[in-house]
């Protein structure tokens, strides 16, 4: 509460809402009552705030205004497809005039056009993320489908790689066919193996972004929008040592021409299907992934005893929920785990335990 001139206001927030009213030449006491009792009532929602009235399709534009402005191009192109899908069920309708039980149609009908979980879950991300901007900017008061749940998804299957694997992998990498100027598969795939980056963040490792002399390669362009500083390691080291002295380009990684890389070359696919890394689970064909690359990293650090906070720094990861789903001990691994118990001594022989079951019964 504050005072200009005569006039006295109460101006405050309250669940991310703001509330302002001016009480006129009052004196501070007959303020301070009604701004007690303005509060109070707030609280209660007596004072629920009107929202603007604006169509879906008008606030859209707005939306994409703002995604375009502030998001990844990616993330933004994301939002345009959502967008499309979700404009024939709520064209037309008024902004605050939707409901959670709209959306569970909406999710309703997707599914039942065979749409995956995942497809349709990007959409209620977007159009939630939408809702919540329009309270930001004040169209709402709040946002409806705050507590809409998402669809279940399946758990994504991830892939390790063992030492055979990787051997194997890098042979048919270095033999896939590839033009000569841009023969760099083996190099990429061994990178990511060793810095745990995505492919994206190696596709934008610029020169000038390495520092040998304190053994980092600085990334930028990561996925939650901060920067962090990747070790590297002496396998890292000969192939940025290597590269580094390719004048053709200022990227690490680059085509035949020298620019940037944009996508994965299907030499790549080449040679996973070469070194035959497919399985088949539940009826479904699961093949190795690029990204499977950034989980071997992980888990591997994880089996060789690294502390979870420096394997969640290096990779970039905010949460522990997060750095988990990286971390896939090998059925090796837990073999070797639980043999440690071998070691255990027991505290009874089975003598002792004999003799002990005799000391008893003589007892009773």
């Amino acid at each position: 509460m504050y005072q200009r001139g005569d006039i006295w206001t109460s101006d405050f927030w309250c669940n991310g809402d703001r509330y302002k009213k001016s009480w006129g030449a009052i004196s501070k006491t007959v303020a301070k009552e009604k701004d007690r009792k303005f509060r109070t009532e707030v609280l209660e929602g007596k004072h629920n705030l009107k929202s603007k009235k604006v169509l879906f399709e008008t606030f859209i534009e707005k939306y994409l205004e703002f995604a375009r402005l502030n998001k990844k191009p990616k993330s933004a192109k994301r939002n345009e497809v959502s967008i499309n899908m979700l404009m024939p069920h709520f064209k037309g309708v008024m902004l605050n005039s939707i409901n959670p039980l709209m959306l569970e149609r909406y999710k309703k009908d997707r599914k039942e056009k065979g749409r995956a979980p995942g497809t349709v879950n990007r959409d209620i991300d977007c159009i939630k993320n939408m809702m919540k901007k329009a309270v930001e900017w004040g169209f709402l008061s709040q946002n409806p489908l705050r507590d809409v749940k998402r669809l279940r998804e399946k758990s994504e299957k991830m892939w390790v790689l063992t030492p055979e694997e990787e051997n194997r992998l890098l042979e048919a990498c270095q033999n896939s066919p590839q033009r000569k100027k841009g023969k760099y598969l083996r190099d990429l795939v061994l990178f990511a193996l060793h810095s745990g980056m995505r492919e994206s963040e190696i596709f934008n490792v610029r020169k000038d972004r390495v520092d040998l002399k304190n053994r980092f390669v600085l990334v930028i362009d990561t996925k939650n929008n901060e920067s962090r500083k990747v070790p590297v390691n002496d396998t890292l080291m000969e192939i940025l040592e290597r590269r580094m002295g390719d004048q053709g380009s200022d990227y690490i990684f680059h085509n035949s021409k020298g620019k940037k890389l944009t996508v994965l070359t299907s030499a790549f696919w080449y040679a996973i299907r070469k070194t035959g890394l497919t399985r088949i689970e539940s009826e479904k064909m699961i093949r190795f992934r690029f990204h499977d690359l950034r989980h071997s990293f992980g888990s591997r650090l994880g089996m060789a005893g690294k502390d979870l906070k420096t394997i969640m720094e290096i990779m970039g990861h905010k949460t522990t929920k997060v750095a988990m789903m990286y971390q896939h001990p090998m059925p090796s691994h837990k073999l070797e785990a639980v043999k440690t118990l071998d070691q255990v001594p027991p505290i009874f022989t089975p003598g002792e335990i004999e003799e002990e079951k005799k000391v008893v019964n003589l007892r009773r």
